[in-house]
């Protein structure tokens, strides 16, 4: 039976004044563990290079050496160089075998990855804050010394073989609109290695594309929990050679490529030349492209309320369809992508093409796409791993870092003639179109 005898009052009022020292002491240690906030840092070394980091007190920092060394710089001799660099990061190095940077990397608790555009490879590396001098040792060699032994590139052919065979037709598809877009120049090449280049790029190809790219005046460096005085000191200690490089020029011309494929589904993709990174058109065809859809907000909706999946709905075909917005440093794409039954293909894109090209925005639709493009700036900045690819590339390709916030507030500028403006001059240029699948019933550019 439990005791209903009360607690002295003596009793309680001591427990009380412990119970508040307790948590006044709680508050003081909070206050003092108060780690202040920090802007974002940028500078731009003697030697062309940008460093930029954002010190955020994170337990893990992140850091990343970006070079222009996409695909878009490749010529056609050395198609596919820049797929071939980012599969063979983490093999022996000039000064470092494979095996000591794997058993390396694990021992201090760090992720080492690689990822390639057709503007920038990157070399990226997590690591324990407390290890990132040991780390920061092996990225440096990672991405300035590459030593491309014949051996262990042999074996990392069949790393190509598994990317080939999880490729999908979509990805497909968007390659082949960048080579109708841009033909057979720069932003044209693929970011994945020819056929008929697999096993056929040797050692010195590779190296010499290292050396014509991986240059101080091309290079970024950026962290995420990093300290930006140590950051710098470790860009001056990679011993990156100066120069200029390869242009990359490429210009936009449009066309059409068809490749047949004998499936039930189709896939479709439209665009014209849209806007370059930080043009005065950028902001206005982000919200275009929310306007138009990207796909569902929710798990397992349809986005009902955008203007492509109405067309869709609309159109008697079955199908879906989302926006295209395309950004790089100089130039970009904008359009529409569809994925449909090859059987009713053609109605689903009569309607999602003159959706587009006939688009007339209100008020409440650049609202509605104002708050969507802000919502998924302010998200992508959630993810460590996201926001440092976005710090990369605007120092590496502006040669400047926006924040999210400056970005939302740049978002909340656009005014409806602005958009319709930018929407005009992606209709007035030229179009390219892709198409993997059944295209017996695809109508041709030209009869859109």
């Amino acid at each position: 039976m439990a005791s209903k005898v009360m607690k002295p009052s003596l009793l309680s009022n001591l427990s009380k004044r412990g119970y508040a020292a307790q948590a006044a002491a709680a508050a003081a240690q909070q206050s003092v563990y108060t780690l202040p906030h920090q802007d974002p840092k940028v500078t731009t070394l003697p030697s062309g290079t940008v460093v930029a980091s954002l010190e955020n007190h994170a337990p893990v920092s992140r850091i990343a050496v970006l070079f222009k060394a996409g695909s878009r710089y490749e010529s056609a001799s050395n198609l596919g160089a820049s797929h071939m660099l980012r599969t063979c990061t983490g093999l022996g190095t000039k000064n470092i075998s494979h095996f000591a940077i794997t058993r390396t990397i694990q021992q201090i608790g760090g992720s080492l990855t690689a990822l390639s555009g057709r503007e920038h490879l990157l070399y990226g590396l997590d690591v324990i804050r407390d290890n990132l001098d040991e780390g920061l040792k092996v990225l440096g060699d990672v991405a300035s010394h590459p030593a491309f032994k014949p051996w262990e590139m042999k074996d990392n052919h069949r790393r190509f073989q598994t990317e080939f065979a999880l490729l999908d037709s979509s990805t497909v598809a968007m390659e082949l609109l960048h080579r109708a877009s841009f033909r057979n120049t720069g932003l044209g090449n693929s970011v994945f290695v020819p056929d008929h280049h697999i096993g056929k790029l040797s050692s010195d190809v590779l190296s010499n594309y290292v050396d014509s790219t991986h240059l101080a005046s091309r290079m970024a460096v950026v962290g995420l929990g990093v300290d930006h005085d140590t950051l710098i000191s470790c860009v001056n200690s990679l011993g990156v050679p100066a120069g200029e490089g390869a242009a990359g020029f490429s210009s936009y011309g449009g066309g059409e490529i068809r490749k047949e494929t004998g499936a039930a589904i189709t896939i479709v993709a439209v665009a014209g030349e849209g806007a370059s990174i930080g043009s005065s058109d950028a902001a206005a065809l982000a919200v275009a492209q929310h306007i138009l859809g990207v796909g569902p907000n929710i798990k397992y909706g349809c986005n009902a309320g955008s203007v492509l999946s109405q067309a869709v709905a609309a159109s008697g075909g079955i199908g879906m369809a989302s926006s295209i917005n395309i950004n790089y440093s100089d130039t970009g794409l904008f359009g529409y992508f569809i994925i449909a039954d090859s059987a009713s293909v053609h109605k689903v894109l009569d309607a999602s093409h003159k959706a587009v090209m006939s688009l007339k925005v209100t008020e409440a639709d650049v609202a509605r796409g104002k708050n969507q493009v802000k919502a998924t700036i302010l998200m992508a900045s959630e993810s460590g791993a996201e926001n440092l690819e976005d710090m990369g590339l605007q120092a590496l390709l502006t040669g400047h870092y926006v924040s999210p916030t400056a970005a939302a507030a740049a978002i909340d500028a656009v005014t409806p003639a602005a958009v319709e403006v930018a929407l005009k001059k992606v209709s007035g240029s030229k179009l390219s179109m892709s198409i993997v699948g059944d295209v017996s019933k695809v109508p041709y550019l030209d009869q859109l």
